[in-house]
């Protein structure tokens, strides 16, 4: 009983619903495995450590042993003390949350505590709240026995109308108690109910419905770019969409990755989420480079741009150390003419260091290891182009709210950071670095997936006071208009695969979902950023009802919108939601229709013979004329004769009704990708592979000039902007059954 308990109070999980709808158990030895992983030292997670360095004289780590002596019952008892028991015995708790409908406080005493209290709440523009009671004027929402003494989880209201949202400082004191004379300090946050909705909380169908595109910002392309795609291109990419009617533009994760491995460039494996990748800055449009305008217009540094630009897949070592020799000249005018004279460029700078000091050092002295091999600059160096990464995107985001967009730009969160880098190594104490996010086993990965990426440990996220997790939101949520969060069911549950092979297969681990949904909001509240939790894949139903009333959108895609008819009409379509006409893991568009992404997989051994290739061929064949017969039924399409087959259908004719009854669908926001709209039949990932195929390096195949000349982009943006313009005036009971469906 006692190790069940501490997995409980651990968050090790027992059971899941798998994808055909079965119950699975989760074996005892898999779940102690994580528990293993959770109370191993963090410095053993490294593969030296944990089975011994003959060069270093290290003894072999006897993992068995180390298990044995952790799940024995003493420390499982000393374990169960610290987490469930000591916390009733604490009565004014370091963080705690209430809603701004009904503000409270908690107050953890013995029951009939005799004595008074005086409660205060204090914070920035808040007068302070000084509140003296007993535990008569409480409610009682919670009970424990320690030693057959019952404590009570009091809750004193407080009056709403002196509180906002935010965070205050709390303090609670006892009035002649001479046994408590120590004032005891906390934080209280006061959460919303609900995410940001800007214009989304505007319901009427009958006007315009928002729109935009989904970008790989690396992809973007034109003649003057130095290998990569940049906050320039970001910028007329947003001119762009702007002139032809779309509201916001989806990118990739823009957050650092590791410098010491260019090749290795998933911008959904950062090193810091805090932090953002310079490689997107645009060199010409930074301050300083009109200074240097003369020599980084030269013949040497042009032909290495202009071999870096011919190329159709991204040499990201190539890009990396001429991007970072130019931020080197830069550099040292930014010294020279402004921090030499403390300009007001100079105090800017200062500025920007100051809001997030701690943080951008931690990532400083991370990169400074990371990148010795290959740079020998000093700190102010990564600080400075932090700076200027962080003032182009802001730039970014003002032209799209500038040129008429009502969201702007949309980031995206990975769901974890990876150990080496600066958002893991600096803060190991809050993370479990002995195991890796993945997935369990699904008829899509037969052997589970390993994501390589770093979980939070749930029991000291909470020690924490949740302070990583409200900055990681926070920085997240600048220069943006919307936020969708990867993986949003990770604030629920993650599966953790541990690290040590001794340790079993994994397990599911959970979070305290209600805390950090509520963070959340109120960090959308307060940069009023729409969120948008990416849902694709198996979804707990504990999650489903919460987020929806969160206001938080779920992200749908098309090719996964289906029932047992086929691809659902559009007026099925989950209202709360972006629908996205595909993403970065699916086929694009070409590839799907012409069965590209088929034959790709069977090349790279993903499908595993070639009689499976044979039965799914068949079984995109009958995809095919389920979409072609959903086209028909919302007259968006029509056969040229009643015998042919749909591979003799023109594939651009389909895909431009495609478009159209995609985006005249009940979702509230509709996106479609560069890719599609081109016509590529190149994927931006393969999951699955890693070094077998060329993932998030391959370039579009038009510059946004060359779109804006394109007849075809053009009539496929004409489709969408008119869908959105004039979709359907679906009724207020097909909204409210369609998201009633959704739950």
């Amino acid at each position: 009983m006692g190790l069940e308990k501490l997995l409980y109070l651990q968050g090790v999980g027992a059971e899941f619903i798998d994808f055909f709808g079965n119950l699975v158990h989760i074996p005892t030895k898999d779940r102690q495995g994580i528990l293993t992983t959770m109370l191993l030292p963090s410095s053993l997670h490294q593969h030296d450590h944990l089975h011994g360095d003959n060069d270093s004289g290290q003894q072999p780590f006897d993992m068995k042993a180390f298990t044995q002596q952790q799940l024995s019952a003493q420390p499982i008892a000393a374990r169960i003390e610290q987490l469930d028991v000591l916390p009733w015995l604490m009565p004014l708790h370091q963080f705690q949350w209430c809603a701004i409908d009904k503000p409270h406080i908690d107050i953890y005493l013995p029951e009939h505590y005799s004595f008074a209290f005086a409660v205060t709440v204090s914070g920035e523009n808040v007068d302070t709240i000084i509140v003296n009671a007993d535990v008569s004027d409480c409610v009682i929402t919670g009970e424990y026995y320690i030693n057959g003494q019952r404590y009570c989880q009091y809750r004193l209201l407080l009056d709403k109308s002196n509180l906002h949202l935010g965070y205050y400082q709390a303090s609670l004191a006892f009035l002649n108690d001479p046994a408590r004379t120590e004032t005891l300090h906390g934080q209280l946050m006061v959460a919303p109910a609900m995410a940001y909705q800007g214009r989304l909380a505007q319901k009427s169908t009958s006007s315009k419905q928002s729109w935009g595109l989904n970008a790989q910002l690396y992809a973007l392309r034109n003649d003057a770019q130095w290998g990569i795609g940049d906050f320039g291109n970001l910028a007329e990419l947003i001119d762009y969409a702007a002139q032809a009617g779309a509201d916001f533009i989806l990118l990739n994760p823009l957050h650092a990755l590791d410098i010491s491995q260019p090749n290795n460039p998933s911008p959904y494996s950062p090193t810091d989420r805090r932090r953002l990748n310079p490689l997107y800055i645009q060199i010409e449009a930074v301050y300083e480079y009109k200074a240097l305008n003369g020599e980084l217009s030269s013949q040497k540094w042009q032909q290495k741009k202009r071999a870096l630009n011919h190329a159709h897949l991204i040499n990201y070592e190539e890009v990396q150390s001429l991007k970072y020799a130019a931020f080197e000249k830069l550099y040292q005018i930014f010294n020279y003419q402004h921090v030499k004279l403390e300009t007001p460029r100079f105090k800017a700078y200062l500025a920007f260091l100051a809001q997030d000091r701690v943080a951008l050092m931690q990532f400083v002295d991370t990169e400074m290891k990371l990148a010795s091999k290959n740079f020998t600059q000093d700190a102010g160096f990564y600080l400075y182009l932090q700076f200027i990464a962080n003032e182009q995107l802001q730039a970014c985001q003002l032209n799209a709210k500038q040129c008429g967009m009502s969201i702007g730009l949309i980031r995206d969160l990975a769901v974890g950071a990876v150990s080496q880098g600066a958002e893991v190594s600096a803060n190991v104490d809050l993370f479990c670095d002995n195991a890796s996010i993945g997935a369990p086993p699904d008829p899509f990965a037969e052997q589970g997936q390993n994501w390589g990426l770093t979980p939070f440990d749930p029991v000291k996220l909470k020690q924490d006071n949740f302070c990583h997790f409200i900055q990681l939101v926070r920085s997240n949520m600048q220069n943006c208009g919307a936020l969708r969060i990867d993986h949003v069911m990770g604030l629920l549950r993650l599966w953790w695969w541990p690290l040590d092979e001794e340790l079993g297969q994994g397990s599911y681990v959970y979070y305290p979902l209600e805390t950090l949904l509520a963070i959340v909001c109120l960090e959308s509240q307060r940069a009023r950023c729409i969120v948008i939790g990416e849902d694709l894949g198996i979804v707990p139903p504990e999650i489903v009802s919460l987020l929806h009333d969160a206001g938080i959108l779920s992200n749908e895609l098309f090719y996964f919108c289906k029932d047992h008819h086929g691809f659902k009409a559009p007026k099925d379509h989950k209202y709360q939601s972006l629908m996205m006409l595909a993403n970065h893991d699916v086929p694009t568009l070409a590839a799907w229709w012409t069965g590209a992404d088929l034959r790709l997989r069977r090349e790279l051994e993903l499908i595993e013979t070639d009689d499976k290739l044979q039965q799914i061929i068949v079984q995109r064949q009958l995809e095919k004329q389920q979409l072609v017969d959903l086209l028909i039924r919302e007259q968006a399409f029509e056969l040229p004769t009643l015998t042919v087959s749909v591979d003799q259908l023109d594939f651009d004719s389909i895909m431009l009704a495609w478009i159209h009854v995609a985006a005249k669908g009940n979702a509230q926001l509709f996106s479609v990708q560069l890719s599609d709209l081109v016509a590529d039949k190149h994927g931006v990932n393969i999951p699955g592979t890693w070094k077998e195929f060329p993932n998030w390096q391959r370039r579009l195949p038009l510059s946004i000039k060359q779109m804006s000349q394109s007849p075809k982009v053009q009539q496929r943006l004409d489709a969408i902007k008119f869908a959105r313009q004039t979709r359907s005036n679906y009724s207020a009971a097909d909204t409210s059954s369609s998201d009633k469906h959704a739950q």
